[in-house]
């Protein structure tokens, strides 16, 4: 095989993987209600505010967002798993 097998394989392997972790947190999404997901809006908001300047320049706010709420669903994909 050579290098660029390897590659293709390789990402198809982590497609395959970010897909079902988009579908945990889209199960770990449904499973929460109204008060929970309100809840963690509110703690990635404050942590957003506490996040350090050079921080902020790295990330945009809308993608720190949507990266907490889909590994806070995750985990809680994952828990419920259990």
């Amino acid at each position: 095989m050579n290098w660029k097998e390897k590659k293709k394989i390789r990402l198809s392997e982590m497609e395959i993987l970010e897909l079902e972790r988009k579908n945990k947190a889209k199960i770990g999404w449904l499973a929460m209600n109204k008060t929970e997901k309100e809840q963690l809006r509110k703690s990635i908001d404050f942590n957003w505010d506490k996040m350090p300047g050079y921080a902020k320049a790295k990330i945009i706010k809308d993608d720190y967002i949507k990266f907490e709420t889909q590994e806070y669903c995750v985990n809680i994909a994952e828990k419920s798993k259990k």
